[in-house]
């Protein structure tokens, strides 16, 4: 699962969800997002780590809001949706990824209110982060749902002289009568770049296997492996899964390959101007509730009892999130570090610790 690589974390505090997402928002705010989709935004990112995803949530916010700053993410972006039958497009105008996402999943659990499915095509969209979140929302509304991103070159096989493919991220979220929401969320890099990225920002060294520097050869330096390329998971298979990304979210969406590159073909880092697909699927119209439910808790039983110890994707999430709605948000000091140097900058105090 993507985010989940453990990292030293130094004596993390506990902080109020309420007072972080409040935070967060206004920091938004002071960088010219409006406030709904400030408030969408900050309850995205915030959510994200609760759900102990936290190379996609407020880690992230810095890059951001230096894209906000620059123009390559538009902080007021109107987005526009077409919808013909069972197909759609929402145009994000460069929005930020988790106010268009949360739109683009809204407007097709809407849709299939009274159509068994629909898949919509977002377009020039920002990041849209930690896709299981965005997905995982269809979910709690009944219904299963599909998200593929297509992103810019990042990933590569040893020797390969510089990065070939997007590591073109996926998620699946359904909803199951006997637990919380199932969700699979995973890229097809061995590790999120966001791992990368924080053990760059720590001086951490990286496993063997995640990366290649610029020559192509196997690196631990996280900075060279920032340089390089990220490795595809289980070789030449997780390139043909990022193919099919790029194919369903990338080919088809009808904007160019280049639009997700700088000038001179060097590599986007959450950029504006990206594509996604989502599908959605509403049982209730397809097989009826009581079956669907009937399947889904046949198999995931079996799977329980033939696993020693096994867990639903989902699940672990779901308890992290829980306990941090009821504790606190648990942030390691690294990123604390930089938020509340955030919160120096834009002369917002970061909310204090309550554990």
């Amino acid at each position: 699962m993507r985010g989940r690589v453990p990292m030293s974390d130094d004596q993390p505090q506990r902080y109020a969800l309420p007072a972080v997402t409040a935070w967060c928002s206004a920091v938004l705010e002071r960088a010219g997002v409006p406030r709904d989709a400030a408030d969408v935004t900050a309850g995205v990112l915030v959510r994200t780590d609760a759900r102990g995803f936290r190379t996609h949530g407020l880690m992230r916010l810095r890059s951001y809001l230096e894209k906000l700053a620059s123009g390559e993410v538009a902080p007021a972006a109107e987005l526009k949706t077409e919808i013909n039958g069972s197909y759609g497009v929402v145009e994000a105008h460069a929005a930020l990824g988790q106010v268009a996402g949360t739109a683009a999943v809204d407007r097709a659990v809407e849709a299939t209110a009274a159509q068994p499915l629909i898949g919509l095509m977002l377009r020039d969209t920002g990041h849209l982060g930690a896709l299981g979140i965005l997905v995982l929302r269809a979910a709690e509304a009944g219904r299963v749902a599909l998200v593929l991103q297509a992103t810019p070159p990042i990933i590569a096989m040893p020797g390969a002289n510089g990065p070939m493919l997007g590591n073109n991220p996926f998620a699946i979220a359904a909803p199951r009568s006997n637990g919380p929401p199932i969700v699979v969320d995973m890229a097809c890099s061995v590790a999120a770049r966001g791992n990368i990225l924080r053990a760059a920002r720590t001086g951490e060294p990286i496993p063997e296997g995640w990366a290649v520097d610029e020559a192509g050869s196997p690196t631990t330096d996280a900075a060279a492996a920032l340089k390089g390329a990220l490795l595809p998971f289980a070789g030449h298979k997780g390139l043909g899964v990022s193919i099919i990304v790029e194919l369903l979210a990338g080919s088809l969406s009808g904007r160019p390959f280049e639009s997700s590159m700088n000038k001179g073909g060097q590599v986007r880092s959450a950029s504006g101007h990206l594509n996604a697909l989502f599908l959605v699927f509403n049982p209730d119209l397809m097989i009826g509730r009581a079956a669907y439910d009937a399947h889904v808790t046949a198999w995931t039983g079996h799977y329980k009892s033939a696993g020693r110890s096994a867990r639903i994707p989902g699940e672990r999430a779901h308890d992290a999130e829980t306990q941090a709605a009821a504790e606190g948000l648990q942030l390691p000091a690294d990123i604390t570090d930089d938020l509340k140097q955030l919160a120096s900058e834009h002369s917002l105090p970061f909310p204090g610790a309550i554990g």
